[in-house]
Formats: C-alpha cells, sequence, structure tokens
C-alpha cells in the first residue's frame, strides 16, 4: 500500500496578535474611555464610510475624548519607491496624536 501525504489548510486567518510573541506589539488600552480614536482610511471609496460607521458606534458606547480621521496623504502618490516612506512622518504625527488608531481598506 502507498503512503499518501495530504497537506490541510485552514481558510481560519491568522491575527497578528495571535501570531506575534508578546513584548512585539504596543499594549491595548483596558477601555477607550477618555482616549482619542484615530481614523485612518486607505483611498478606497468605501473606507471613509466604513470608519465613520465604526466612529458613530465607539461614540456610542465609549466616553471618548475624540474621534479624528485622516488621510496621511490626499492621494496615493505616483513614483518611484514605497508607499510608506512617502507617508513616514505623516504616519508618525498621527500616532504621536492619537492613543488607538483603526483604519480600513473599504472597496
Amino acid at each position: 500500500m502507498a503512503l499518501v501525504h495530504i497537506t490541510a489548510l485552514s481558510p481560519i486567518p491568522v491575527y497578528l496578535d495571535e501570531a506575534i510573541t508578546a513584548g512585539n506589539m504596543a499594549p491595548r488600552p483596558g477601555t477607550l474611555d477618555g482616549k482619542i480614536v484615530g481614523l485612518l482610511p486607505n483611498w478606497r471609496p468605501s473606507a471613509v464610510h466604513i470608519l465613520r460607521a465604526i466612529g458613530t458606534l465607539l461614540e456610542e458606547r465609549f466616553r471618548l475624548k475624540a474621534v479624528v480621521m485622516e488621510q496621511p496623504v490626499p492621494e496615493v502618490p505616483l513614483r518611484a519607491g514605497k508607499l510608506i516612506d512617502t507617508m513616514r512622518e505623516k504616519l508618525d504625527d498621527f500616532a504621536k496624536r492619537v492613543d488607538v488608531a483603526i483604519t480600513s481598506t473599504g472597496d
């Protein structure tokens, strides 16, 4: 009898907070009460709508200090190099002004 090897792939994603060892990710706050929540859409039209809805739901559930939404650059830059290099300073500035950031990739 011949041996048959089968590889089974799981459709369940491995989330970064489950795959990364402790200490590699920023600590999560116990609550969003009193926090500034930053909403960071990509350039897809639905991302803004998705994040606005999330912001509204969070405001209903928590006593947030503020909800801010902005894009680091108004449009995808068409130039050589990595996109993150174009946005690095603006993303760093955004991260300093918010306690928690949520991003969306709506299409």
